[in-house]
């Protein structure tokens, strides 16, 4: 096999793959240092709306001892009151 020899067809082919594809190293760095580059990422609206929610719900949440304990304390001497009504507004509330 005459490895020197390449048919036509190859070198054809190898030559306009790379002159549509490979940029010389000087045009590439003057590119990037102009902030030329065409890469970009953006999301959704859902996607953000959905992210902001999840860091809201992964944070540091203030408990409120004083309140829990008392809560604790009506609820072992069977004097907490469940309030429907309150409860259903609350939850609207925070649906609207």
């Amino acid at each position: 096999m005459n490895i020197k020899t390449i048919p036509p067809y190859l070198t054809d082919a190898v030559q306009s793959t790379t002159a549509t594809t490979a940029k010389p190293a000087t045009e590439e760095k003057a590119a990037i240092g102009n902030g030329a580059s065409s890469d970009r990422v953006q999301l959704s609206k859902d996607y953000q709306d959905m992210a902001q929610a999840q860091k809201a719900a992964s944070g540091p949440e203030e408990i409120r001892t004083e309140k829990v304990q008392q809560i604790v304390n009506q609820l072992n001497s069977g004097t907490y009151q469940i309030k429907p009504d309150e409860i259903a507004g609350k939850m609207l509330d925070e649906i609207v």
